[in-house]
C-alpha cells in the first residue's frame, strides 16, 4: 500500500508507524516512508476538493484491538476536502469509522445499519448493533444541525476506541452516540463515515458526555486536554494534508512545551475574547482594538471575519473591497500578509500569508478569509497550521505553543 508521508518530518514517521495488511494475511507494522510525486497529489487533493467522492475514505492503517490502561497518545489526521478526518471503533468488537475532527459540536455522529438510501449513506460504513456485545439502546429520535448539515437518528450507547497504533489506542466506554438514518448534507459527498465532536459536554445535542470528556472522566485518558497540530499549507511534498491528534497529554514529537493558555469566555464551545486585531500587508498596517468573541472551528476551511475585519485585511494588501465579487478572493500568489490576535491573557499569535494564501488554480491563488455571518471571528483551519493547539474543556482554556516541525 502506497502511503504518503512528509519527506523532513523524520520524527513524524519514527513515532506514526502504520499497520499493512501484507497480502499473507498478516498484519505488519511499516514506517509510512514513501514519498507520492508532488505532481500526483496535487491531482489526488484537487479531486478530493471538487469531486463527490463514490468510495469510502480509507486511511493507511487498521484499527487494531486496544492494549488498557492506555492514558495518552496520538493519532493521525488526513485532509479530505476541506476537513480533517481520523478513524476509530465502535462497539465490541469494533467496527471501523472514518470521522471529521469536529470542534464546534459535542458528539459522535455514525451511519446505522438501517442507513439505506443511495443519497444519504451510499458506501459509507455503517454501524450494526446486532454485531456488538457492549451495545446499550436508548432509542430517542433526535434532529442534529451541525457545520456538516442536518442529520436524522437515534442515540445508542456503546464503546468507541480512538487512536492508530496499538500503543496509542485509548478506550472511551459507555458513550453515547447518534446512530443517523439521514445523513447531514456536508457528510454525503465526503470522503468520510462521520462526526467526532470535541467540544464541551454542554455543546451535546444528545444529552451524553462529548467523547473526550467521557474519556477523561470514564475512561483511559489521563489529562484533560488534547492537541491538534497541522502542517503548513504546502510544507512538504503532501501539501499540508496530514496533521496530529494527541489525546490526553503534551505532544513530544509536534509541540514545543510550555503553552500559552488563554481562558475561554463560553461553556458550549472553544470560543475566546480576541483584544487586538491586527493586519500587515505591503499596502496598510490596519488594526482594531474592541474587543469581539472568536470562535476555533475545525470544520471551517478559512478565517470568517465580520465585513470591518475583512476591509482592513483586504486594503492592507492595496485591494478595495467593494472590488471583490467572490470569496475567498483572488490575490496574486506573491501577496505578503499577517495577521496578528491579541487576547485578554497578554497571549498573541500570528497567521502568515503562508497558511493564508493558497494555490487556487492555475497561477492565481486565493486569500484564506470570508465574511462571517455573525459578528464573530471563525477561526478555521489556517489558525491550526504551522502550531500546535490545546483543546482543555475541564479546564475552560485554550493553550498554544509552536510546533518543532516548521520547514
Amino acid at each position: 500500500m502506497e502511503v504518503c508521508s512528509a519527506k523532513k518530518d523524520r520524527a513524524y514517521v519514527t513515532i506514526f508507524n502504520v499497520i499493512s495488511g501484507m497480502g499473507d494475511g498478516i498484519n505488519r507494522r511499516v514506517d509510512a516512508v514513501e514519498i507520492i510525486p508532488k505532481s500526483k497529489m496535487l491531482k489526488s487533493i484537487f479531486f478530493l476538493a471538487c469531486v463527490a467522492s463514490t468510495s469510502a475514505f480509507v486511511l493507511p492503517f487498521q484499527v487494531r484491538p486496544a492494549v488498557t490502561n492506555i492514558t495518552q497518545g496520538g493519532q493521525t489526521l488526513e485532509q479530505t476536502g476541506l476537513y480533517f478526518v481520523a478513524n476509530l471503533t465502535v462497539g465490541t468488537p469494533g467496527q471501523l469509522f472514518t470521522v471529521v475532527i469536529d470542534t464546534r459540536t459535542a458528539d459522535l455522529i455514525v451511519p446505522d445499519v438501517s442507513c439505506k438510501t443511495e443519497l444519504n449513506c451510499y458506501n459509507k460504513r455503517k454501524f450494526n448493533q446486532s454485531l456488538s456485545s457492549s451495545y446499550y439502546a436508548y432509542g430517542q429520535q433526535v434532529n442534529y444541525k451541525s457545520n456538516l448539515g442536518s442529520f436524522k437518528g437515534f442515540i445508542g450507547k456503546d464503546t468507541a476506541v480512538i487512536g492508530d497504533r496499538k500503543t496509542d489506542l485509548i478506550t472511551i466506554p459507555a458513550l453515547k452516540f447518534l446512530q443517523v438514518t439521514d445523513l447531514g448534507l456536508g457528510i454525503e459527498g465526503l470522503a468520510a463515515d462521520g462526526v467526532l465532536g470535541m467540544a464541551f459536554t454542554g455543546a451535546s445535542q444528545i444529552g451524553g458526555n462529548s467523547p473526550f470528556v467521557q474519556g477523561v472522566r470514564m475512561g483511559d485518558i489521563s489529562n484533560t486536554f488534547f492537541s491538534i497540530w497541522l502542517e503548513h499549507f504546502n510544507q512538504t511534498d503532501d501539501l499540508g494534508t496530514h496533521g496530529v491528534i494527541y489525546y490526553g497529554g503534551f505532544d513530544p514529537v509536534h509541540c514545543a512545551p510550555n503553552p500559552s493558555y488563554v481562558s475561554l469566555s463560553s461553556a458550549y464551545t472553544y470560543q475566546v475574547t480576541v483584544s487586538k486585531f491586527q493586519v500587515a500587508g505591503k499596502a496598510a498596517t490596519n488594526s482594531q482594538n474592541k474587543y469581539i468573541q472568536a470562535t476555533l472551528d475545525t470544520t471551517t476551511g478559512q478565517l470568517a471575519m465580520p465585513s470591518q475585519y475583512i476591509s482592513q485585511v483586504l486594503d492592507s494588501i492595496g485591494i478595495n473591497m467593494n472590488t471583490v465579487t467572490v470569496y475567498p478572493p483572488i490575490v496574486p500568489c506573491d501577496t505578503k500578509v499577517t495577521i496578528t490576535l491579541g487576547f485578554l491573557s497578554g497571549t498573541t499569535i500570528q497567521i502568515t500569508e503562508r497558511d493564508l494564501v493558497t494555490n487556487a488554480f492555475g497561477s492565481a491563488c486565493r486569500l484564506q478569509v470570508v465574511p462571517s455571518a455573525n459578528p464573530e471571528i471563525i477561526l478555521g483551519i489556517p489558525l491550526f497550521r504551522g502550531r500546535c493547539t490545546y483543546f482543555d474543556p475541564i479546564m475552560e482554556r485554550i493553550g498554544f505553543t509552536p510546533a518543532l516541525l516548521q520547514d
